[in-house]
C-alpha cells in the first residue's frame, strides 16, 4: 500500500465540475454517486470506473490514457470532503478508489438491509410538508436499498408513498384504491400527487382572496348621519360642516337680539322700550 501524490494543475475544466456540485461529506451517498457518475461521463471519464476503458500499446497512447485517468481520479478527490479523503488516501487508481468509497457507504450486511427496509416502509409524511420533498425521499430510499441489492420494485415504492400520505389525502388514495395495477405506475402516480398539491394551492389562493375582500367590506363603516360608508359619525365631513352652520347661525340670531338702555338724563322709572326676554327684569315693571 502506497500514497499516490500527484499535482495537478487547475484548469477550465476543472473549474467547470466545481460548479457543479458540493462535496461529498457522508450524506445521501446515493445521489452524489449518480452525480458523480453523471460528471465523469460527460467529461468521457467514466470508462476509467468501469474499466472500459483499453489500455493502448503504443507508448505516446499510453501516456494519454494515464493522463486521462489520472484526470478522474483528482476530479473525484476534488468533491469529498477531508473525512471522506480519508477513506481513500490509499488508493493508486480512480476505480480502486470508487469501490473503497462504496464498500464504506453502501454496506451490504443484514443489518444495514434491515434498518434501511425499516425506515423505507415506515415513513411518514407530515401535514403541511412538501410533496415533492416528500416523493424524493422516498425514491431516495428506494435507490439506497437497490444499491445494497434488495429488490425493490416500482409497486412498493408507489405503495409506500400512498401510504406515507397524511390524512387529508385519504379520499384521493380511495379513489386511486379502485385502479388496477395495470392501469398505475410510479409516474401516475406521482403525477396525480403533484396534481392534487396544485390544485389545492390554487383553491387554497382562491379563498385567501376571498377572504380578503370578505374582510375589507366588513371594514368599512356605515355612518348613521349622512348613510355613507367609509366613515363613522365622528369623522362625517357633511355632519361637521352642518355643526359649523348651526353656530353661524346662533351668532347671528344673538347679534338681534340687544336691549335698549335707559337714558340717563331724560329717564322715569316706567320709561323702557324693549323687552330682552331675559328671566329677570332690571325694573320693576
Amino acid at each position: 500500500m502506497f500514497v499516490v501524490a500527484f499535482v495537478f494543475k487547475m484548469s477550465s475544466f476543472q473549474m467547470e465540475s466545481l460548479k457543479v456540485m458540493e462535496k461529498f461529506d457522508g450524506a445521501n451517498f446515493h445521489l452524489w454517486k449518480f452525480k458523480m457518475c453523471m460528471m465523469l461521463s460527460k467529461h468521457g471519464l467514466w470508462k476509467f470506473v468501469d474499466e472500459s476503458a483499453t489500455l493502448p500499446s503504443e507508448e505516446v497512447a499510453m501516456a494519454n490514457y494515464n493522463e486521462k485517468e489520472m484526470k478522474a481520479f483528482a476530479l473525484l478527490c476534488e468533491h469529498l470532503t477531508d473525512a471522506q479523503l480519508a477513506q481513500i488516501q490509499y488508493c493508486d487508481n480512480v476505480k480502486s478508489a470508487w469501490e473503497a468509497l462504496c464498500s464504506v457507504h453502501e454496506t451490504k450486511t443484514i443489518g444495514n438491509k434491515l434498518f434501511l427496509r425499516k425506515r423505507f416502509f415506515t415513513i411518514k409524511m407530515q401535514e403541511g410538508d412538501d410533496m415533492l420533498v416528500h416523493i424524493n425521499i422516498v425514491k431516495a430510499f428506494a435507490d439506497q436499498l437497490c444499491s445494497i441489492e434488495v429488490n425493490i420494485t416500482n409497486e412498493d415504492v408507489y405503495m409506500v408513498l400512498l401510504m406515507s400520505l397524511p390524512p387529508s389525502f385519504d379520499n384521493l388514495v380511495t379513489s386511486l384504491e379502485s385502479m388496477s395495477t395495470k392501469d398505475v405506475d410510479l409516474q401516475f402516480i406521482v403525477a396525480r400527487l403533484l396534481h392534487e398539491v396544485s390544485k389545492r394551492k390554487e383553491c387554497e389562493s382562491s379563498e385567501t382572496i376571498t377572504l380578503v375582500n370578505k374582510t375589507h367590506k366588513s371594514n368599512e363603516k356605515l355612518c348613521f348621519y349622512c348613510k355613507k360608508l367609509g366613515h363613522s359619525v365622528r369623522n362625517c365631513l357633511k355632519k361637521k360642516s352642518d355643526e359649523i352652520e348651526k353656530v353661524n347661525q346662533a351668532c347671528e340670531d344673538h347679534e338681534q337680539m340687544f336691549i335698549v338702555a335707559l337714558s340717563a338724563n331724560d329717564h322715569t322709572m316706567y320709561d323702557w322700550i324693549v323687552n330682552s326676554s331675559a328671566t329677570q327684569h332690571m325694573t320693576f315693571q
